[in-house]
């Protein structure tokens, strides 16, 4: 006896893929208020690489608390959204080429669980750490977690980004756009993530690289939202590389 086909839970749903493609772009917006309130924390506040001196560093950190509170605030939910959206897409891949695709989903949805823990640090933890009387020794350290968190959360974005957009099929990339500008973050992200690890320059286009990733979400998920309700919202077709 041959065993039964797999089920994939977007089959016998007609609003499975709206669904998840409406919790994608309601995240990918909120992660773009996000990136507009880091970049204006700025990086000696609120970004990895930022915090060469500790003194500047607890100083930017108690002038940018608003910001950074802010930040954290909008980030949270939207990381929420995000994973979510990013898993339901995952379970909707099937065929030639699915097992990259869900593997960068997969991944895209893991970065946004370590981006709750990033933005609940830059809203809550940070700003009270920089005002603690001889709190140095203890800021230093609640901010090199939040940098290497940061760090390999956006690394991870990147790398699933790279992975989810390495065949043109799905129905997702209708929009070319949307195609290129996944890319364009994941090699952003990868690269940038990837010399800030190792002590190389970088640092500057971590920041950027999320916010890059967050538009090429958004206009994903308009794209997907804006195509024909006759189409197929599981499964693509025509098979292609990286092209």
């Amino acid at each position: 006896m041959n065993p039964p086909a797999p089920q994939f839970l977007a089959e016998g749903d007609p609003h499975f893929a709206h669904i998840a493609f409406a919790l994608l772009g309601t995240g990918a917006l909120g992660l773009i208020a996000t990136s507009t309130f880091y970049a204006l924390a700025g990086p000696q506040a609120a970004l990895p690489g930022g915090a060469g001196d500790i003194a500047l560093a607890r100083t930017a950190t108690e002038s940018a608390a608003g910001w950074m509170r802010a930040a954290g605030l909008a980030g949270m939910p939207s990381d929420v959204l995000l994973a979510v959206g990013a898993v339901m897409l995952a379970s909707m891949k099937r065929g030639p080429g699915a097992g990259l695709a869900v593997a960068g989903w997969l991944a895209m949805a893991l970065a946004g669980a370590l981006f709750i823990v990033v933005d609940a640090m830059v809203a809550l933890v940070l700003p009270p750490a920089a005002i603690t009387p001889h709190g140095e020794a203890a800021y230093a350290a609640q901010r090199a977690l939040f940098d290497a968190l940061f760090t390999i959360g956006a690394w991870t974005a990147g790398l699933g980004a790279l992975a989810a957009a390495w065949s043109s099929h799905w129905p997702e990339f209708r929009w070319r756009t949307a195609l290129w500008l996944l890319r364009a973050a994941g090699v952003v992200g990868v690269l940038a993530n990837t010399a800030h690890l190792l002590g190389l320059p970088g640092a500057a286009l971590i920041g950027p690289g999320i916010a890059l990733l967050a538009v090429a979400l958004l206009v994903m998920a308009v794209a997907a939202r804006s195509s024909p309700r006759n189409s197929d919202p599981v499964a693509g077709s025509n098979v292609s590389g990286l092209a």
